[in-house]
């Protein structure tokens, strides 16, 4: 016998399995009822029953994968998870950390805070250094340039899948402009607060009853004492929005989102925030010229070039426009230069000069003018406040236009000395020759057309031209969705992230303040109804099993029995891959359980740190939080696939 050839470890890992390929009971009786449907009455009612057992089967599949999917929708962007307070501190001292790497030229401390964000990606040095130099220590230019660079595409293109890397980078830059995206969507909507409505309550008089028994029946209104102030409804109404919303296009809201010359605006604003720190006017290698040149002659020439370095501004203006002068040179006067002017003359105008009288200076005798008389003077003439000139219009309008004009400033084109509406021909173009329009000459009856268009022009022109704007929507008719995606629109002007980020106006932190900003405060009704949907959202999470299943080491029996201590590197290779491959699993399923659980809790007061802290002990966002058990160890018999740890290990 020849010696057995064990296979290698990749052909180990093509024929892995998790379950055994045998048919369930239920399809294997259904199969023997319909064979043997003729020896037995009640095979035909069995094989109906377990028909209607695969059917129900299939009928609950779907309800689970519709809920799993309404749960994922609920969730936000395909791309967003929320963050712990640990990630959040790391995003906070991002740029300090930009900073001293970029000073010391090695990424240390940028590759400690991407893994403490839970980044497992090797990233090259040359990529992490080329980022942060093109960021001007932005923490959210950084990963911005970073994802740009490893996946090759933009924050702002949807990707139809998002990795676990990616969703922590595409959160990071939610978290990062957060306060500030809500700071100025507060500005955005602000509003001045109305003036409270004061009800005039009708005083009660004590009245004189008209009855016989006298005056003993006579009321007497006391008003009640009271130390607390009345509650007006109209405090818990929010405040109406400062302006209007406008409509947008799908088209143009995602050239908005695509148009990246925000970081431009938010590379100047850092610049500006680091030139604001820097205290010192001259940097430490670079003392002033008067300290550098001991030599007095060396200094005064370094002051004359300084001299030279100045622009000369003219000191005195023309103070009439028809005053003509040549600027011979420039002149040092006092250290500063000034211009020296040749030629100033007087140019004729229509007006009359004023003479102030004759000045003698080195026996010259110069004519002095302080001003103009206009001459003639400008004169509009308008009609009275009792103008009756629209009375006027009767049956006789054309008679009426013929012999007279309006001095009003209304519109009577009788004789056509503006434009024409209607274009009777069109002239010669290289695609063609001049053509006469004849329907509209021949066919045109212009009396009747040219009263209507007269009357109706002269009765608008006594107001102004209307100005153009933008087509508006009241905000209460819009879903909080499309009223976020108007606010984000409006924000891409800005040095923002998240208005640049695909289907930002999903998430829920921000939907949640439009809602509270255009609805209010929640009432105790709707907030029992988001309770029990929750809860509802709750029962169907506890029916998703987020648990992975070790693979079997799929070794067959002729392969065990020439198993020798050879194979040993063999199975301990096959062990850990299949180990790693179990783990990764394990976790990134974790992660999507957490993802998934925190949308019930949008309604509760989260925000807080404590509540972070709580939720994701239990629930860790984070690979590196996760602690699982092995399941190929033999000391071990674990009751549960998995475990979880404090985030402060």
């Amino acid at each position: 016998m020849g010696k057995y050839k064990m296979p290698t470890v990749q052909q180990f890992l093509e024929k892995k399995i998790i379950y055994d390929k045998k048919e369930p009971v239920w399809v294997y009786l259904e199969r023997e009822m319909r064979q043997n449907v003729d020896k037995k009455p009640y095979n035909e009612k069995v094989g109906a029953w377990l028909k209607f057992l695969r059917d129900l089967k299939y009928f609950f599949y779907c309800e689970a994968k519709r809920k799993y999917k309404r749960l994922c929708t609920e969730v936000g962007p395909p791309w967003y998870f929320e963050l712990s307070s640990s990630q959040r501190e790391v995003l906070h001292d991002l740029k300090i950390n930009i900073h001293q790497d970029l000073l010391e030229d090695i990424p240390r401390r940028i590759r400690k805070s991407l893994s403490d964000l839970g980044v497992t990606l090797k990233i090259p040095k040359s990529v992490l250094m080329k980022a942060m130099t093109n960021s001007i220590e932005d923490p959210g230019v950084f990963i911005w340039n970073l994802y740009t660079e490893y996946y090759k595409k933009p924050p702002s293109e949807l990707r139809p899948v998002y990795d676990m890397n990616s969703m922590i980078l595409m959160s990071s830059l939610v978290f990062i402009d957060l306060d500030e995206c809500i700071e100025r969507l507060e500005k955005l909507t602000a509003c001045e607060k109305l003036p409270p409505t004061i009800k005039e309550e009708k005083q009660k008089r004590n009245t004189q009853p008209k009855v016989r028994y006298g005056e003993y029946l006579q009321k007497c209104y006391i008003p009640c004492y009271s130390n607390h102030s009345k509650k007006s409804p109209d405090k818990d109404k929010p405040l109406p929005l400062g302006y209007k919303v406008r409509l947008r296009s799908v088209e143009s809201y995602e050239k908005l989102t695509r148009d990246h010359s925000f970081l431009e605006k938010r590379k100047e604003r850092n610049t500006k925030q680091k030139q604001e720190e820097r205290v010192c006017n001259y940097k430490f290698w670079e003392p002033p010229s008067t300290l550098r040149n001991r030599d007095p002659k060396l200094a005064a020439m370094a002051n004359k070039l300084r001299e030279m370095k100045k622009k000369a501004k003219p000191k005195y203006k023309a103070p009439y426009k028809n005053v003509q002068y040549n600027v011979g040179g420039v002149a040092f006067c006092g250290g500063r230069p000034s211009y020296i002017l040749n030629g100033v003359n007087l140019l004729p105008t229509g007006y009359i000069p004023i003479n102030a009288g004759i000045v003698t200076m080195k026996g010259e005798q110069v004519i002095t003018i302080i001003g103009f008389w206009k001459y003639p003077r400008l004169f509009v003439e308008k009609c009275d406040e009792t103008c009756d000139c629209l009375e006027k219009w009767d049956d006789s309008v054309m008679e009426y236009l013929k012999t007279s004009k309006c001095k009003c400033g209304h519109l009577y084109d009788f004789k056509n000395q503006g434009k024409t509406k209607e274009k009777f021909f069109y002239p010669p173009t290289r695609h063609g020759k001049l053509w006469f329009d004849q329907a509209k000459i021949y066919q045109l009856d212009p009396m009747e057309d040219f009263i209507r268009d007269t009357v109706k022009d002269a009765l608008m022109s006594t107001d102004p031209t209307p100005e153009p704007s933008m087509p508006t929507i009241s905000p209460s008719g819009l879903k909080l969705q499309d009223l976020l995606e108007a606010f984000l629109a409006d924000l891409s002007d800005t040095p923002l992230l998240i208005p640049h980020l695909p289907k930002a106006n999903l998430l829920n932190n921000l939907l949640e303040w439009v809602r509270k900003r255009v609805k209010g405060k929640i009432s105790p009704e709707e907030h029992k109804r988001l309770i029990l949907q929750s809860q509802r959202r709750w029962l169907d999470l506890k029916h998703v099993d987020f648990r992975a299943i070790a693979y079997r080491i799929p070794f067959t029996l002729k392969q065990l029995e020439h198993m020798n201590w050879s194979h040993r590197h063999l199975v301990q290779k096959l062990f850990k891959i299949l180990l790693d491959d179990f783990v990764t699993r394990n976790r990134l399923n974790q992660l999507t359980q957490t993802r998934l659980w925190w949308t019930t809790t949008k309604y509760d007061t989260y925000p807080s740190k404590a509540f972070l802290d709580i939720f994701f002990t239990y629930m860790p966002g984070r690979m590196k939080d996760t602690f699982l058990i092995n399941p190929y160890s033999s000391e071990l018999t674990p009751k549960y696939g998995a475990k979880t740890c404090p985030l402060g290990n």
